[in-house]
């Protein structure tokens, strides 16, 4: 399956929050506020892009910079998706598109996501064996693109 990332719009928020129905995406990401909007929007400090198969939205992937090296991920995969792998795929074709921009990548996640950090696994993060201060996986992916 082929992706393509665009930039996040005004016109995906509805379909966004709808996505937030699922129990499962509800409880595991803040929902899309219109603060939230205006912050992946308005500058550099976060970005977020929709990911397309087929030009239907798959995904949605929010990174947030902290200083030239480090960007903080987040991935929605569509809810009638889940379980069919459709969120390593587009991980793996973030990281060799838009995330080449950020020499590290890492994500946070709750020790009881066990899709999200066989995801990651999957992708090539590595997985710090021990939680957190807030309980949290630290899965931390170094570009092999920058030099």
């Amino acid at each position: 399956m082929q992706f393509t990332f665009r930039p996040f719009t005004s016109d995906d928020l509805v379909e966004l929050r709808s996505w937030f129905e699922d129990a499962e995406l509800s409880r595991r990401l803040s929902f899309p506020t219109d603060e939230w909007f205006v912050y992946v929007t308005a500058g550099d400090a976060a970005r977020c892009w929709m990911a397309l198969a087929a030009g239907q939205t798959v995904a949605e992937v929010q990174v947030d910079r902290e200083g030239l090296e480090r960007g903080y991920i987040d991935l929605a995969v569509r809810p009638d998706l889940r379980g069919q792998r459709i969120g390593a795929a587009v991980l793996s074709a973030f990281l060799s598109g838009p995330g080449q921009a950020y020499p590290i990548l890492e994500g946070r996640i709750e020790p009881d996501n066990a899709a999200n950090l066989a995801c990651c696994r999957r992708c090539g993060f590595m997985l710090l064996p021990e939680p957190d201060t807030d309980g949290f996986i630290q899965a931390i992916y170094r570009s092999t693109q920058i030099s």
